[in-house]
């Protein structure tokens, strides 16, 4: 298997096809992943939005699988794209993304592989994401020793509250080791800013319960040497409608900025080394 490197192209498709059989109808590795390379220590992720049919790959029955389902996150998909593309235009660099483009019930991409799909056809698919996802996170490490991942989900609990998922501080151990808990829950945290724009976060602080993190978070957080912290964040029904979506695309990428200009090392980022006059 070729690796999956990350390219400095402003958009490429890095679903690689030698991660794909040969020969096989239906596979069309342009559609089955968007991954954009970044210019900041900032991973989008979006594993649950996706729309592209599978017509060679059966929809998955969950045998075995616990809190199986295969609803689709609306517009998270578009919703980690805005987000993007508004930190680019605050920050002069666009984050990494990594958004999942088939539907997830056929592969479930915020699962361990034993429990993401159920035929051969579809591993290729599933590591096509986190290959990608690994090779964003090793980018970061390698050029700015740690940064963050933002696991974009959405959930129908409760329709006006993000919910934070770090398994109760453990995706991210770095950051709290260097900076306390005022990074994740403080005034300049993301759901700390969000929160003083008057959105409902839960936790507020302390024990995350209902949504504390999927495999994503686990995989790739800073508990396990990533050096990159990982947030999940389950946004509400009404903060995805189509009608909220810039709003709260907006708002959340103004409270990444805030995060990243006090938390995060942007020294070495794209926007760092352009001219003052073209930011």
């Amino acid at each position: 298997m070729s690796p999956l490197v990350i390219a400095p192209s402003a958009r490429s498709a890095l679903f690689a096809l030698a991660l794909l059989s040969p020969g096989r109808a239906g596979a069309d590795p342009a559609q089955a992943v968007t991954v954009e390379a970044g210019g900041l220590p900032i991973i989008i992720a979006a594993p649950h939005g996706g729309r592209l049919a599978l017509p060679e790959i059966p929809a998955r029955r969950g045998a075995g699988v616990a809190q199986f389902t295969t609803e689709r996150d609306s517009n998270t998909a578009e919703l980690a794209e805005m987000i993007a593309a508004n930190l680019a235009a605050d920050l002069g660099a666009p984050p990494f993304l990594v958004v999942a483009r088939f539907e997830r019930k056929f592969i479930d991409a915020n699962r361990a592989e034993n429990a993401a799909f159920e035929t051969t056809a579809a591993k290729a698919y599933y590591e096509a994401y986190h290959g990608a996802l690994r090779a964003a996170a090793a980018a970061v490490k390698e050029r700015w020793g740690g940064g963050l991942l933002l696991d974009i989900h959405g959930q129908g609990a409760a329709a006006d509250t993000i919910f934070r998922g770090t398994h109760n501080g453990r995706s991210v151990a770095a950051l709290r080791q260097r900076f306390g808990a005022a990074a994740v829950i403080g005034p300049k945290s993301i759901l700390g800013h969000m929160a003083a724009l008057g959105y409902r976060i839960e936790p507020a602080a302390g024990e995350e319960r209902r949504y504390t993190g999927g495999y994503t978070t686990q995989t790739y957080g800073s508990h396990r040497g990533t050096a990159v912290d990982a947030i999940q964040l389950e946004l509400g029904a009404n903060l995805r409608r189509q009608a909220n979506l810039e709003r709260t695309a907006g708002d959340l990428a103004r409270a990444i900025g805030i995060f990243a200009r006090e938390y995060l090392p942007l020294a070495n980022s794209s926007a760092a080394r352009r001219p003052a006059a073209e930011r």
